[in-house]
């Protein structure tokens, strides 16, 4: 009887205690705040980024632990006031560990609160790569060795942000067909750990000899004075020529080819103007680019 007693009053007391822990309660508002949408988060080593995209409003942030079940007690906690366009990480977290969070807009001079957004967050701490090797071959292939792990499943290649392929551990994967549209080639390795959440990506970038690749003209500008158009861009070794076209109706037209970084035109009217430009190396002619003048 005395040993019940006693789980009564520690559990009595446990429960006092948890009570203390919860948030404040959110009081009636007699104003029309709106819903909070405007929330963006992330997961990165430093905890989880909140971020509150409203222009007016300060963002309640409260938290509770999913993962501890049945004896969390104690509730959503205050976790912080986040003002308008401002981002807060919230660092108390534990890997692989899940989270609620309940977000509503405050308004402080008359303290009162949207209704409630709650989202649920797993916080892992992001993977990397141990050993990770990217090269630029000779035969123009970028090729990716990520080295063999246990945490990394597999590993995204981009290349200036296009999907080209995936590397897997411990083999060096080359890859052929790319997307050769810049004088430099950034190249992203992007891990995945196994219950499929992105890592801390490896970028490595390549700078790469015009002379030797058939691009485009590179770093074009565009200036308009009414009906006078004129383009210009980089200078490259070995004077190549340039062809110009004007689409109209999805279709290219051919209007000129020129042997200087200068093109001029004369519109017909002040609506915009589709150019398409390529190089001419060598008798052979580049991808064509696109660029539009407007006024």
């Amino acid at each position: 009887m005395t040993i019940y007693k006693y789980t009564v009053l520690v559990f009595t007391v446990f429960m006092i205690y948890a009570c203390g822990l919860k948030s404040d309660p959110v009081p009636k508002g007699t104003l029309d705040i709106p819903y909070p949408q405007a929330i963006d988060y992330a997961v990165n080593s430093d905890g989880i980024s909140i971020y509150n995209g409203s222009d007016n409003y300060t963002l309640f942030v409260e938290k509770v632990d999913e993962s501890i079940g049945f004896f969390n007690l104690a509730g959503f906690k205050r976790v912080a006031l986040i003002n308008p366009k401002q981002t807060y990480t919230d660092t108390d977290v534990v890997n692989n560990r899940v989270y609620k969070y309940r977000f509503r807009h405050y308004y402080g001079k008359v303290k009162t609160y949207s209704p409630a957004l709650v989202k649920t967050i797993k916080y892992y701490r992001p993977i990397k790569h141990t050993v990770i090797n990217i090269t630029y071959e000779k035969n123009k292939q970028i090729c990716v060795y990520p080295g063999l792990s246990d945490v990394v499943a597999n590993t995204v290649v981009t290349i200036n942000g296009t999907k080209i392929g995936d590397a897997k551990n411990g083999i060096k994967t080359c890859f052929d067909e790319l997307p050769v549209n810049s004088t430099t080639l950034s190249v992203m390795a992007i891990p995945y750990d196994y219950d499929n959440n992105t890592g801390i990506p490896y970028r490595q970038d390549f700078k790469l000899d015009t002379s030797k690749l058939n691009l485009p003209p590179q770093n074009i500008i565009v200036r308009r004075n009414g009906n006078d158009i004129v383009l210009t861009w980089d200078k490259e070794k070995n004077s190549p020529n340039y062809n110009v076209y004007i689409t109209t109706n999805g279709k290219d037209k051919f209007i000129q080819q020129v042997d200087v970084e200068l093109f001029r035109y004369s519109a017909k009217d002040d609506k915009c103007v589709d150019f398409k430009l390529t190089t001419i190396r060598n008798g052979k002619e580049s991808k064509k680019i696109s660029i539009s003048a407007c006024k």
